[in-house]
């Protein structure tokens, strides 16, 4: 089984008569009411951020349908990146949350026999030249520990008086163009309506059908991730992890490393708390005769099939291969980071239902944006709402979610580009050359352009020129791109064949993309 610190399930922990009177309940400033009457499906962080930026802009969150049976905490750590982090300045409660939680943690780059690359370093982000610019903005960590970060956005949804119903598995999706509604079925037959329906329950949703018409087919990423977490005090059992991380444990210090080696990296996240790893090799799936990959959650590997991985190259360090092979049977999840070629539209064709998070787009864990992508969304759906219904009310609503589309779908695209530019950084075949030549090639690259950008104050800049686009067919240029690029849609057949020909993604970026 899996350790039970990682999963709970209580449905009725979070309901809003438990949280709307309490202490710390402090409110953000809400916008006018724009009488928009607005329905999300999916309790997910894009889902919950969706509707709490949704309130703050005046907009009436009918409710949140969730399929599960109660809050999901599956998961260890994730990135939350400054421009999502900038949202919460408005929210004083999670601020503060976010202020006393804040765990950092130092970084280190090795080869996969321990021998050290690059560190102690940070992410990018968090470099000295560049933290005087996060004034106001809570402290965006080299990580967040998802179950309290999702455990603090279920508080404020509550605190807002906004109702996750579990148990409501959406079948399918529809619109009303007569009367200008959007709306869903569950598998128990209920008829839901509103406004606009944001679909925010993750991949393979069955608001593909009504906007695309089929779900996208998944394709191998070319890589697949062994990933588990358990309690530090478990990993400490093994000599050889005490004598490294003994000590730095004690201390009460977080490690995040990388370590590398040809075709595979393991990123391995260590606390006080808990220890996660996820080794990352290239699938077979390159190399003729490989299979396709099936997606699973289920925590079903043994300890021997992730080290069966490790010994395709020699000379790991004996301190990882010690560490995977004291981790609980069962435990381990394989996860086949498939991919899903993004599509230009996430609306539908009344523009009454409208795509946020995995639901629009794929993420795999080398872009360590996924998390901030999603968020991301739903600032900008929420503000794009707010201006195309202050004055229209609910009739602006379609206007809005297309302007959403607008603004994100190159920007999602770039970031997504991201992912397989780091996958060759942490696994590629140059990587004595990077040390040699330069140490911090190695390094995650978390750009500029990504996270230095304010999606609420984007929203803001761009409406008008974006609404003089749809509207009247004037030109549209984004800004929240690498400097200097010039966009083209990419599939991931075309990153396929540039690996297979021995070229890097690294090698055709055209811009700025540091």
């Amino acid at each position: 089984m899996v350790d039970e610190f990682l999963i709970e399930t209580d449905q009725n922990e979070f309901q809003p008569e438990l949280w709307r009177n309490g202490d710390s309940n402090r409110l953000p400033k809400r916008c006018p009411e724009t009488q928009l009457n607005v329905l999300v499906v999916g309790a997910g962080p894009s889902g919950l951020m969706t509707a709490l930026e949704c309130w703050r802009k005046g907009h009436n969150v009918v409710k949140i349908l969730e399929r599960s049976n109660g809050p999901v905490y599956t998961g260890d750590v994730i990135v939350i990146g400054p421009s999502a982090l900038r949202a919460f300045r408005h929210w004083p409660d999670m601020c503060a949350e976010l202020e006393k939680s804040k765990m950092d943690s130092i970084m280190y780059y090795r080869k996969h026999n321990g021998e050290l690359i690059l560190g102690p370093t940070s992410l990018g982000h968090n470099d000295p030249e560049y933290t005087a610019a996060w004034k106001g903005i809570p402290f965006a960590a080299p990580h967040q520990i998802r179950k309290d970060f999702y455990r603090m956005l279920l508080r404020q949804v509550a605190r807002v008086g906004i109702r996750v119903e579990y148990r409501q598995r959406v079948e399918k999706y529809f619109d009303d163009e007569a009367a200008m509604l959007g709306g869903v079925i569950t598998d128990q037959g209920a008829i839901m309506f509103a406004d606009l329906v944001v679909a925010a329950d993750a991949n393979r949703t069955r608001s593909d059908l009504l906007i695309a018409g089929a779900h996208t087919p998944s394709r191998s990423s070319g890589m697949s991730v062994y990933r588990t977490a358990f309690p530090t005090e478990r990993a400490l059992q093994d000599e050889a992890f005490r004598a490294r991380w003994g000590e730095v444990i004690k201390k009460g210090i977080s490690h995040h490393e990388f370590w590398m080696g040809p075709g595979m990296h393991l990123g391995l996240f260590i606390s006080p708390e808990f220890v996660a790893f996820g080794l990352t090799p290239r699938d077979s799936f390159l190399h003729e005769g490989g299979n396709e990959p099936i997606e699973s959650w289920e925590p079903d590997v043994d300890p021997e099939e992730v080290t069966k991985v490790l010994n395709r190259i020699p000379d790991w360090n004996p301190v990882i291969k010690g560490l995977v092979n004291n981790t609980q049977r069962g435990s381990i999840v394989h996860w086949p980071l498939l991919w899903r070629n993004l599509r230009r539209e996430w609306t539908s064709k009344s523009g009454r239902v409208v795509q946020v998070g995995d639901a629009a787009h794929s993420s795999i864990p080398a872009s360590i944006s996924g998390g901030t992508l999603a968020l991301e969304d739903a600032v900008t759906l929420a503000s794009c709402l707010h201006l195309s219904c202050s004055s229209a009310g609910s009739k602006g609503a379609p206007l809005g979610a297309r302007i959403y589309n607008l603004l994100r779908y190159q920007r999602v695209s770039c970031t997504q580009k991201m992912s397989f530019v780091n996958a060759e950084g942490l696994s590629g075949s140059s990587m004595e050359d990077a040390i040699k030549e330069n140490p911090e090639s190695v390094r995650v690259r978390f750009p500029r352009w990504l996270y230095r950008h304010d999606p609420e104050a984007y929203v803001y800049e761009k409406y008008g020129q974006a609404f003089a686009h749809l509207v009247e067919g004037a030109d549209f240029v984004n800004t929240n791109l690498p400097p200097g690029h010039t966009f083209e849609p990419w599939t991931i057949e075309q990153i396929h064949e540039d690996m297979m020909a021995g070229k890097r993604v690294a090698d055709f970026l055209d811009g700025d993309w540091s």
